[in-house]
């Protein structure tokens, strides 16, 4: 009975290993590096506020060809939002419509499954669809690679906070 005890329970401290999953802090903001098809560098900086539904993410091409800014914000977890994108060249600035509110968490239940954990990295992929997800602790991302796509996107700067609150409010120009 006691070797079935044991065994009970080093399976479910493994399955729990192995189904470990996290999402990024409620608020976050960094910068990735990256390169297009055509091997230009551009840098993307990501604002993410799940507090309240609020995300940015800027384009911005290295040789200048290419400055957006997207701002995106939802009612509630139910409902698609809004969304302006802002062309920082010109000054324009167009409507979409963004889908609904898209947690940033990784995991099996979460479609990129945990590999490891070493070093205090985390890491996550799924083979079928290319998507790697390299995290910290805190589960800010590292890198997220995606191989069907050639792309991968090296993180820095990131802090689980927004330094400035207004990065969220679109210019007159997007309303």
């Amino acid at each position: 009975m006691i070797k079935y005890s044991v065994l009970l329970i080093l399976l479910l401290g493994v399955h729990c290993i192995l189904s470990y999953s996290c999402c990024v802090p409620s608020q976050w903001q960094g910068s990735s590096l990256s390169h297009d098809d055509s091997g230009t560098e551009f840098t993307k900086n990501y604002y993410y506020d799940a507090a309240n539904l609020l995300v940015r993410i800027d384009i911005i091409y290295s040789d200048g060809s290419f400055n957006q800014s997207t701002y995106s914000s939802y009612a509630s977890l139910t409902q698609t939002g809004s969304e302006w994108v802002l062309n920082n060249l010109d000054g324009s600035c167009y409507a979409t419509g963004p889908d609904y509110w898209n947690s940033q968490c990784f995991g099996d239940k979460y479609g990129v499954p945990f590999v490891s954990s070493t070093n205090k990295i985390n890491t996550f992929s799924n083979p079928s669809n290319g998507i790697t997800v390299i995290t910290d602790i805190y589960c800010l991302p590292i890198s997220i690679t995606n191989k069907l796509s050639n792309l991968e996107f090296n993180f820095f700067n990131t802090q689980s906070y927004i330094s400035d609150e207004t990065v969220f409010s679109a210019p007159p120009s997007c309303k």
